[in-house]
């Protein structure tokens, strides 16, 4: 607790000094706060729990709220040899979001950024999940999206359990992502993401209805879910959201002759926070993930993926062959429009009209591969081109910072997948070169991040 609070009153030092800065000058400010979070936990094994810093985060249930646990009917109603599928929306939090003119800890206006929530309730005790889409909601359960000045930013889920292991942070020393939820990569796996175009990653294809592909993603009774969730907020009051997801699935064990499914994590800053610098200020560039050479075998399922605005699509790579385009389309209904005549915020900060409202997925017949295997080399790219899409700009008129991620699904046996023999990195082991975390705002925050 005490390391806990020495980094909420840094991280508080680091928000009242920033400036609006240069596009290098904020990436170092971004890395210094997460060296900050690096430094927080007590023998580098990290606070012991979620981390939530900067104004908002997570809130009392509000009264009169739509109930949290929602059943649906199904597309599938159920399929042969696993029986009934449902279909469950659970609303998490509530979280508080600031409004602009408060300045988040890697000073945005009206950002809660990357909160760690580590209080998640599962759907099911023990299910297989076959299909997954995150929302975000109000309070009375109408959407909330850009059309009313909310922004599902990012969300990352995590399951967290015995035999859980992430297969593309196992072998590194550090993982952000995994600590900021208060765990690692040989304990945990990031098991699903979205951003505010709230793409359904489907693992139901028309075969299912017949037991054809018998395949899901198995959440042991053993498991727990932890999230890191990412909201923006473009109006001048707080304001108070759910975030969603709504699950299709089959309860109870895995189903007799099913597979299960494990994902596999791509990111161009893979083991952090996701978040780089825009490569340019204009026209086209192309990000490139580090390649990765697979840990373990199975038989791919599908993938989807995950730009911001300005991007066009993401490849998924096996030795430099694209076996998966995933494309972007913008605007495709009002509420992906921004309605703001100027689109210009209080702080100077210019926010796209049109913004992703879809990601193409390739699931089944629509992935071009077949297999997982160590003698493969994966990667993935994800190319902007702002001249063909707006992206939305900084105070000082720089692009914002951008992400490009993806989440593939790979059919393995039942019950565990063996970890690879590596030595598993501690969850908070940090870099040597890492500042104090309650050091002066001057050490230990050069800049701003976007």
């Amino acid at each position: 607790m005490k390391n806990l609070i020495l980094l909420t009153l840094a991280l508080s030092a680091l928000e009242t000094t920033a400036k609006p800065f240069r596009n290098s000058a904020r990436s170092a400010h971004r890395a210094s706060v997460e060296r900050a979070l690096l430094e927080v936990g007590p023998d580098g094994k990290g606070p012991g729990g979620a981390l939530c810093v900067g104004p908002g985060g997570k809130v009392a249930d509000v009264p009169g709220a739509t109930p949290r646990r929602q059943e649906m009917k199904s597309d599938v109603e159920s399929i042969e040899g696993a029986g009934k599928v449902q279909k469950i929306k659970m609303r998490y939090g509530p979280y508080s979001v600031p409004n602009m003119m408060k300045k988040s800890v890697t000073n945005e206006g009206g950002a809660l950024w990357n909160c760690g929530d580590a209080e998640i309730e599962k759907p099911c005790e023990e299910c297989t999940l076959l299909g997954l889409v995150a929302g975000l909601e109000y309070p009375n359960g109408t959407n909330a999206n850009i059309d009313t000045g909310m922004w599902m930013h990012h969300m990352v889920a995590f399951t967290v359990g015995p035999g859980r292991w992430d297969p593309t942070c196992i072998d590194q020393p550090t993982s952000l992502p995994h600590f900021a939820v208060g765990t690692s990569p040989s304990q945990s796996e990031r098991s699903f993401s979205s951003g505010n175009e709230r793409t359904p990653l489907n693992m139901v294809s028309k075969k299912d209805a017949n037991g054809g592909n018998k395949a899901g993603y198995h959440l042991n009774k053993e498991d727990n879910y932890r999230f890191i969730v990412d909201l923006m907020n473009m109006n001048m009051d707080d304001r108070t959201v759910y975030l969603t997801i709504t699950y299709d699935l089959v309860d109870g064990p895995l189903p007799k002759g099913w597979s299960n499914l494990k994902p596999v994590w791509f990111d161009v800053d893979q083991c952090g926070m996701s978040e780089v610098p825009a490569a340019k200020q204009e026209g086209k560039y192309t990000l490139t993930a580090k390649p990765w050479t697979p840990n373990f075998e199975g038989e791919v399922v599908g993938m989807g993926s995950h730009l911001h605005d300005g991007g066009v699509n993401i490849n998924v790579l096996i030795n430099d062959k694209s076996i998966c385009d995933s494309q972007a389309k913008y605007g495709e209904n009002s509420q992906y429009i921004f309605k703001d005549s100027k689109n210009t915020m209080p702080g100077g900060e210019k926010v796209a009209e049109k913004h992703i409202s879809s990601m193409s997925t390739c699931f089944y017949e629509g992935a071009d591969a077949k297999k997982l295997d160590p003698s493969q080399s994966w990667g993935m790219t994800g190319d902007y081109d702002y001249q063909k899409f707006e992206g939305n700009l900084e105070g000082d008129g720089e692009q914002s910072g951008v992400m490009a991620i993806a989440i593939m699904f790979v059919k393995v046996a039942p019950g565990n997948v063996p970890m690879p023999a590596v030595k598993p990195a501690p969850a908070a082991a940090a870099p040597a070169a890492a500042a104090p975390a309650a050091a002066a705002p001057a050490a230990a925050a050069p800049a701003k991040s976007p």
